[in-house]
Formats: structure tokens, C-alpha cells, sequence
């Protein structure tokens, strides 16, 4: 009976999965066709149900993006371009798009340059997701171990060592994999980075309307959130640049 019971409840979940999903295709094809027939509203209507619904993934993200760039909602298209290159950080359509989209904020800030080693190794992990980068640790650990095992039983001496070189120079690759997969997934979750909503916001010296005006900024802009407190979040601008501005003027990209 039990068993009975468990297959019946394994089978409605099934059934409600699959309704779901063909809902969700529905919708996709729906808002695919209204965007393809310049019906923004419409398609951002039907982008919008599925995130609403739990969805989440670069391509949905990216189409709203698009959507709203052809509304002419700037803003708003780089906050969700920023959602889509969290998820896919070297996919260059989403790269080139967010570009565009910049180039059209008021706000011209430098990001602080940095050190080319530096600029490298954030290249680097984004070749590919932090799941990946997983993988191929676990891949080169297991040649590397391979490799030791060899120089271990190995008869001949040479073998043995160029086994032992190359353990331990594809260890040091598993190593390197291994940050990378790290550093990408620290990318992927952090929780600091927002975009400014507001046509636009004063920065404060401290939090609070009685704070003395620091600067202006406009829609659009990319802020990381040192702290909040209250209703007040203390930004840093990619300059370096810090000030303090209404929580309810920028947006979280998560």
C-alpha cells in the first residue's frame, strides 16, 4: 500500500513538472514571437511571467535585457544584461550588448585600473563556469595520481622520472583549476553589486537626507555596496569613489 501510494504521489509531481514546463515553453514561444514582431510590451509581459514563475537562466535574462533596450528602458536593460553575464560570464553577445547599453548612461566612470596579472587571472576563470573549472580538477587530479602511481611501480628509471614531473606539474594545473573554479563561483553568489534606477541620485557623505551632497549619478550606473544601514546603502563607484544613496534608487543583480 505504501509503495502504492508513493508511486501515486512520484506521478502527480510528474504530471504537475511537466505542465509546468509546457507552460513555460508556451510563454517563451509567445514572448519570442511578440518581440520578433516588435510587440515589446508584450514579449516583456511574457519574459516577466516566467521569471516571476522561479525561472532563471542567461538566455531569459538576456531576452529581457533586449527587450527592454528596444522600450528604451537603459537602465533597466543593463540590470538584466549584469543578470544574464553572472550566469554566463564570457558569453560576448551579452558582453556586447551590455557594452551598447553603456554607452548610452550619462555617467562616463573609469573603472581604477588593475594590475595585468590580475586582469588576466579574471580572464581566465571566466573561460568557463565554475562547475566546469570543477571538472577539469577532478580530471587533472586523477591524471596527476595516475601519473604518481606510475613513478611509484614504474621499472625503468626514466619513466619514473618524467611520471614524477609530470604528476607534479599536472597537480599544480588541478591547483590552479581549483581557484579558478573557486574564484568563479565566489563571482557567480556575490550579493554586492547593484545598478542605479533612478534618473537620478545624490551620493552623501553619510546616510541620511541631512548628509552633504558628494556627487550626482544617473540610471543606469554599476555600484557595489560596501554596507547598508537602514534605508541606505554606502556605495562604491568602479572610480573608488564612496558615498551613501536612498536604498529604494539602485537594484541588486540577483
Amino acid at each position: 500500500m505504501k509503495r502504492i501510494i508513493i508511486y501515486v504521489v512520484f506521478c502527480f509531481a510528474a504530471l504537475l513538472t511537466a505542465r509546468s514546463q509546457d507552460a513555460t515553453d508556451s510563454l517563451w514561444n509567445n514572448a519570442n514571437s511578440h518581440y520578433a514582431d516588435a510587440q515589446y510590451q508584450e514579449a516583456l509581459d511574457d519574459y516577466r511571467e516566467i521569471e516571476q514563475s522561479g525561472k532563471e537562466s542567461a538566455a531569459l535574462y538576456y531576452n529581457i535585457g533586449n527587450t527592454y533596450y528596444q522600450m528604451r528602458y537603459i537602465a533597466y536593460a543593463i540590470l538584466y544584461y549584469e543578470k544574464a553575464l553572472r550566469l554566463e560570464p564570457n558569453n560576448q553577445d551579452i558582453m556586447y550588448n551590455l557594452e551598447i547599453a553603456r554607452e548610452q548612461c550619462t555617467d562616463r566612470i573609469e573603472p581604477v585600473p588593475t594590475f595585468f596579472v590580475a586582469d588576466w587571472i579574471r580572464k581566465s576563470h571566466q573561460l568557463m563556469s565554475s562547475d566546469m573549472w570543477a571538472i577539469v580538477s577532478v580530471i587533472l587530479l586523477i591524471l596527476a595520481l595516475t601519473f604518481f602511481l606510475l613513478f611509484l611501480f614504474a621499472r625503468y628509471v626514466k619513466f619514473r622520472k618524467a611520471a614524477f614531473i609530470l604528476s607534479v606539474i599536472i597537480f599544480l594545473f588541478a591547483g590552479v583549476s581549483t581557484a579558478f573554479a573557486w574564484q568563479s563561483r565566489k563571482q557567480a553568489i556575490r550579493r554586492d553589486i547593484a545598478i542605479v534606477l533612478a534618473p537620478v541620485s545624490s551620493v552623501k557623505s553619510a546616510p541620511g537626507s541631512q548628509g552633504k551632497d558628494l556627487l550626482v549619478i544617473h540610471e543606469g550606473t554599476k555600484v557595489r555596496v560596501v554596507e547598508q544601514m537602514g534605508e541606505w546603502a554606502r556605495i562604491e563607484l568602479e572610480d573608488g569613489r564612496q558615498g551613501w544613496v536612498a536604498l529604494n534608487e539602485i537594484v541588486f543583480v540577483y
